[in-house]
């Protein structure tokens, strides 16, 4: 697990693990699909826009699913600005696969209808092995980030995943046998919500904690100077002086808040900053299935197959409904061991279960319907680059 990759010197932005693998999986799996329409004949270039409209709606998508889904997370975060803030914090992850899925093909469709005007069942062909690819390669980001694990076993490949990690903290809370942890490493916010020690708060450093520290003192300092000043102030002063007061008590409250958790604990049982560490180190996770692993080859294989099937098809639109009827059945099964999505879904299924189901369904139905249809699509003419080579005019005999 490792949720930032590595720092960009002198920035000091964390590139984080899931993003970085969500953009790789996109390039890369851009530049295969325009490869194979290169090969078959396609315009490479509406590969390349239908790619952007995959980027946009497949991130939004995922996210609104997931927000929909565990909207309670959300809900409780304050004003209207704090739960739009984190409606849009994608850093950590957060996002499940079939919201995006959907309404990129949706706008995939109506772009290549009526903008492209290109042949839809022919062009989805051409992206869907590809689509499993960037699946693949985005669940190396799961599981870099720590999410979409898997439950509890003894298999010589199961991982343990880091203190204060999503399966860390998600077995905690489950009661799961091995994750109990002392009380050292919880914090009671509020009373009846006791958590785990952020991972964020585990990750400041020495001088981090000076610094906010260093600040929370300086800030107390000018509001008591502040608040002395006010008290002789003239009634026209006032206003203003009210004003940096509620400035630095803002600026002096997010200091406090700043690693509250992990500065509050340290003091309270007298624990240096290594020795908290060396105690959080020795309470990780439970071994766990790497599902997010799983995914990556069940997808991984997936690609491959749709890749070879493409240049074997008999009629437009075989890949895409395959890649319908079987990635669906993947999932099925990679849920019924994964513990982070609750069975919400009439009683009996998670809601990617009964997604998958339902994804499934179409996709069956589908390659039954293409015997209805022509074989090759009216509209998957042969894309036929301009010429772009400048003739030079005649130049007429002197004289």
């Amino acid at each position: 697990m490792k949720p930032v990759v590595f720092t960009i010197p002198f920035l000091n932005w964390d590139i984080p693990g899931y993003g970085l693998m969500l953009m790789l999986g996109f390039l890369i799996s851009i530049w295969w699909a325009t490869r194979r329409a290169e090969k078959s004949g396609a315009d490479p270039e509406v590969i390349l826009n239908v790619g952007f409209l995959a980027l946009v709606g497949g991130v939004v998508g995922c996210r609104i699913m997931y927000v929909v889904h565990y909207w309670e997370q959300f809900a409780s975060r304050g004003s209207a600005w704090d739960i739009f803030l984190a409606v849009v914090d994608i850093r950590k992850g957060g996002l499940e696969f079939y919201g995006g899925f959907i309404l990129t093909i949706l706008m995939t469709l109506l772009w290549l209808r009526f903008k492209e005007r290109v042949s839809i069942r022919w062009y989805l062909d051409i992206m869907a092995p590809s689509a499993a690819l960037g699946l693949a390669i985005g669940r190396i980001g799961c599981f870099l980030n720590g999410c979409c694990f898997g439950g509890v076993c003894d298999l010589p490949w199961a991982v343990q995943f880091p203190y204060g990690s999503p399966p860390a903290v998600h077995q905690w809370q489950a009661g799961v046998p091995g994750a109990a942890l002392p009380e050292q490493l919880l914090f009671t916010h509020t009373p009846g919500l006791t958590m785990p020690i952020s991972r964020e708060s585990m990750a400041a450093s020495p001088a981090d904690l000076a610094t906010v520290e260093k600040q929370e003192k300086a800030l107390g300092t000018q509001l008591a100077g502040l608040q002395t000043k006010l008290a002789q102030a003239t009634s026209e002063g006032r206003p203003s002086i009210e004003r940096q007061i509620k400035q630095v008590e803002q600026k002096r409250n997010m200091a406090r808040g700043a690693y509250l958790d992990l500065r509050r604990n340290m003091e309270r049982y007298g624990l240096t900053h290594e020795e908290i560490h060396t105690l959080a180190a020795a309470h990780g996770s439970p071994r766990l299935h790497p599902t997010q692993l799983y995914s990556t080859v069940t997808a991984g294989l997936i690609a491959l197959l749709l890749n070879a099937f493409y240049y074997r098809r008999t009629r437009d639109g075989q890949v895409i409904l395959l890649l319908l009827a079987i990635e669906p059945v993947t999932r099925w099964m990679l849920e019924v061991i994964r513990t982070d999505n609750p069975i919400d879904t009439l009683g009996v299924f998670t809601i990617s279960q009964g997604l998958a189901v339902t994804m499934t369904v179409l996709g069956i139905v589908g390659l039954f319907a293409l015997q209805f249809l022509p074989p090759r699509s009216p509209r998957a003419v042969l894309f036929e680059p301009e010429d772009e080579t400048n003739h030079a005019a005649p130049v007429e005999p002197a004289g």
